[in-house]
């Protein structure tokens, strides 16, 4: 299964690849094309200067875009300039394809989207916490998120404004250090955080003990459900 490719500002370049038959639109100035991943990998060798990378599902409804740990290798070891990518419902790679994106072109990621269903065990965050020292947004979708992953990232991280999180197995000690070292947060978005004490599933009462004084907060399926917008 292919996925869907995403490039902004570096469309010209998509000409020197043979599509054989598929599908090509533009839509908003960006141009959407469905590669293999042998081609994927390929992006990563010549494409040295892309700065916006998106793989996601087909809009029929098929999901699960394969992209394997060898594509992801090559994109970090290439593209050295990469901002922002998006590994939304992308299946077949492990924490070994995500280290070597997070060593490669940690340094200049900007946003790093990622939703793995298969693992996301902490070895992963911690690489992007030591390695992505310039992250504004940050997506983490997997059961397999624990403390020591998520307290890697807070980190490392500390110039987060946006942490969307499935925290299934992530407990107080985590979010607390979100709250100590992610001092620039704007937006925390929680899911399934059944692990959490009430205090902290109380607005007031986690402004008050982790610091944020002003912040959207979405939880959502916790042990208390709330939705507030930016504080006083």
């Amino acid at each position: 299964m292919c996925p869907l490719l995403m490039m902004q500002g570096r469309t010209y370049l998509i000409n020197q690849f043979a599509l054989d038959g598929e599908s090509v639109s533009e839509e908003n100035g960006i141009r959407k094309c469905c590669f293999s991943d042998s081609v994927l990998a390929a992006v990563g060798d010549g494409f040295t200067k892309l700065e916006i990378l998106r793989l996601m599902w087909f809009p029929d409804g098929i999901h699960g875009c394969r992209v394997e740990d060898e594509a992801l290798a090559v994109i970090g070891k290439y593209c050295s300039r990469l901002e922002d990518i998006n590994l939304w419902d992308c299946l077949g790679f492990t924490e070994t394809g995500l280290v070597q994106l997070a060593v490669g072109c940690g340094r200049t990621l900007k946003s790093l989207d990622v939703a793995s269903y298969e693992s996301l065990p902490d070895v992963a965050l911690e690489a992007v916490g030591f390695q992505c020292p310039s992250l504004e947004t940050l997506s983490l979708f997997s059961r397999f998120i624990r403390n020591k992953g998520l307290i890697s990232v807070a980190i490392g991280c500390h110039l987060l404004k946006s942490l969307k999180v499935h925290c299934e197995n992530v407990t107080d000690e985590a979010l607390q250090a979100v709250g100590s070292f992610c001092l620039l947060l704007e937006s925390l978005s929680l899911y399934q955080c059944y692990k959490l004490t009430e205090p902290l599933c109380d607005r007031e009462r986690m402004r008050t003990e982790i610091h944020w004084k002003s912040l959207h907060v979405l939880m959502t399926k916790c042990n208390v459900v709330l939705q507030e917008g930016a504080g006083t």
